[in-house]
């Protein structure tokens, strides 16, 4: 498994256990939610997450793209993470219908089923707009 199939299960995992907790909890759980969403748009960004140094200690392989640009990997991350906050903050902030954190829950399911599959709807988004695919580096 490559340090981006991880990343992805692992975001997928929090966001569908936090939507549980909130929905069953407390509704305070969709913070973590939320800052999910926000951690995945800016590594999209930055190429930069908290999770990365422990998933190099874990051995897990790198990914480079061999052109100039940003990847898809990061592209998906921006795509995902954009959907996980502009559905989950009307949820905190407006006031809006729980249901709209179905669509939450679909983007944590895809993203950590992609962590198997290596296909998830926004790759073929982040491809159809230009991201470059990666490789995993030996």
């Amino acid at each position: 498994m490559s340090i981006n199939a991880a990343l992805r299960l692992m975001a997928g995992v929090v966001i569908l256990f936090s939507l549980a907790m909130g929905t069953y909890i407390n509704a305070n759980w969709y913070f973590l939610t939320g800052f999910v969403g926000l951690n995945l748009f800016q590594s999209g960004f930055t190429q930069w997450c908290p999770a990365v140094f422990f998933f190099q200690k874990m051995g897990l392989k790198a990914e480079s793209c061999s052109m100039a640009g940003m990847s898809v990997n990061q592209g998906l991350h921006i795509i995902a993470g954009a959907i996980v906050l502009l559905t989950v903050a009307p949820v905190l902030f407006l006031s809006a219908d729980i249901m709209l954190l179905v669509v939450t829950a679909v983007v944590g399911a895809s993203l950590a089923q992609s962590a198997f599959t290596g296909w998830c709807p926004a790759m073929m988004i982040a491809k159809m707009l230009g991201f470059k695919k990666t490789e995993v580096v030996s």
